[in-house]
């Protein structure tokens, strides 16, 4: 039968399909490393793969990310369909055929390497890679935060997280205006502090697990595995062998409770927080059942001048309780895509800056009311970006961020005994050691996690802040898999 195609012929065709295969990997690889850099900008290999069991990303409300993916998938696909297609009409019409020998599968074989590379470079595997031949473990500068001993007298602390936010978004010769100059007039005569980054700490859970664990975040999945009947909202313990600032407070008696704009399940929040002893965590499920408008809901979450409403009434509840309370909130409007809500008045040509001083007006009215209801006479506050703002190509003020050298943190904080800073150069890890100073804590050499005070003045020597900022890096990126095995057991 004249259409029956002999054995022979078959290992032609397949030569003939194989290139036009790895062309169509490679193109995926390429796409996949652009909408990484466009979307995200600099990641970590850790911050990739800590993400795979939590499901949901980093708090997103719909199927944005998802969908971006799925097409960074199928486009490059179905363009180079369309252009082997294109190629193979335009051979039909020519004199013999396409070659189908091996120098064929050369280029198409060299492009998805060098793809490969691509992608591997931005999602910083080799840099992991690097890391994990180093012999430094965490373990060796770790000292336990449980070991320190609780005031007399305990202060309540009010802790602010800003998403996003540093204080670059003050110089207006960038900007053009001072986009923090409402919370800094709420914070006049605060104890003000540029908070470093710590290496891999640039997104919110690293941020969060590093200021009140005092170690950096790391995946469960690169240091002991986990069942995959454990995967997406179902992982049921976060760090549940490390002690951190929640578990320090609440066997001091503290009730700790967390506010948030984001639904809490995302990215593993409520897992973490309640591991570690707050007692209540609330979030956009509650504030929709509370009847919650929708013109103040955007992708992400509730509007911060709605989220510091109820803010307000959880405060007063605690306050109402009598015990020494520990209340964390968490902003959102400053997340990429920016929320910028009717209640923000004219908007910015660009959205983030509108969500700036939105968002910092709210902050702003929220410590009035502290200050106005006496909760500053007992309460420390600390008001600090979770990490600096990412420097995506697709995201506001990427491109400028990306150029300036310099950017921290925003951190201020409020004691009624007063705010001393003893040192400069620390990161969001001796952020927990410094908290639990200005309660009140004694802690030996001032030393929780990996990080040291710096309210007030310790020797460094021996600890990890000690080393040369190389080392530290790779010991941050490294996966000291053994104390790690011990944080992550359940």
């Amino acid at each position: 039968m004249l259409w029956m195609k002999s054995p022979d012929q078959r290992p032609a065709r397949s030569l003939r399909v194989l290139p036009w295969a790895l062309c169509a990997l490679a193109a995926v690889f390429v796409t996949f490393a652009g909408w990484i850099r466009f979307r995200f900008g600099p990641v970590t290999f850790e911050q990739i793969v800590t993400n795979l069991p939590l499901g949901g990303g980093e708090g997103v409300g719909d199927n944005t990310l998802l969908g971006e993916a799925v097409a960074c998938l199928v486009a490059p696909v179905v363009l180079t369909g369309l252009a082997a297609g294109g190629f193979w009409l335009v051979r039909r019409h020519r004199e013999g055929r396409p070659g189908t020998g091996r120098r064929t599968l050369v280029v198409p074989a060299l492009a998805m390497a060098v793809a490969l590379g691509v992608l591997l470079t931005v999602t910083g595997v080799p840099q992991f890679a690097v890391a994990m031949l180093d012999s430094r473990t965490i373990a060796d500068y770790y000292a336990q935060p449980a070991a320190a001993s609780g005031p007399a007298h305990p202060r309540n602390l009010i802790t602010i997280y800003l998403e996003s936010t540093e204080n670059t978004f003050a110089d207006e010769s960038v900007f053009g205006e001072n986009l923090l100059e409402n919370l800094q007039d709420a914070t006049a005569g605060w104890a003000d502090y540029p908070l470093q980054q710590y290496p891999t700490g640039g997104w919110t859970m690293a941020g969060i697990v590093g200021t009140q664990c005092g170690v950096p975040l790391k995946s469960k999945l690169l240091v002991a595995g986990i069942n995959s009947n454990t995967l997406g909202e179902q992982v049921e313990r976060y760090l549940p062998g490390a002690t951190c600032l929640g578990d320090v407070l609440a066997a001091q008696g503290y009730t700790n409770a967390f506010v948030g704009g984001a639904h809490t399940r995302f990215a593993g929040k409520d897992t973490f927080l309640t591991d570690h002893g707050y007692t209540s965590v609330q979030g956009l499920s509650d504030w929709e059942a509370d009847g919650e408008d929708r013109e103040n809901i955007s992708v992400w979450g509730l509007s911060d001048a709605r989220l510091f409403a109820h803010a307000r009434a959880t405060l007063a509840d605690l306050r109402e309780a009598g015990t020494p309370f520990n209340l964390t909130i968490l902003t959102m409007d400053t997340h990429e895509p920016a929320g910028v809500f009717p209640s923000c008045g004219a908007a910015d040509e660009v959205p983030m800056a509108t969500a700036l001083k939105c968002s910092g007006r709210a902050v702003a009215g929220f410590l009035e009311h502290l200050k106005d209801a006496g909760y500053l006479d007992d309460t420390v506050v600390v008001l600090m970006g979770d990490h600096l703002k990412n420097t995506a190509d697709g995201g506001d003020f990427g491109p400028v961020l990306a150029d300036l050298t310099g950017r921290t943190i925003f951190f201020r904080a409020w004691s009624p005994d007063g705010v001393r800073f003893g040192r400069d150069g620390a990161d969001q890890l001796s952020v927990l050691p410094t908290v639990l100073d200005l309660l009140g804590f004694t802690l030996p050499d001032g030393r929780a996690g990996l990080g040291v005070s710096f309210a007030s003045v310790h020797d460094l020597s021996g600890t990890a802040l000690a080393l040369p900022s190389g080392e530290y890096q790779t010991l941050m990126e490294a996966p000291s898999s053994a104390i790690y095995q011990e944080f992550w057991q359940s």
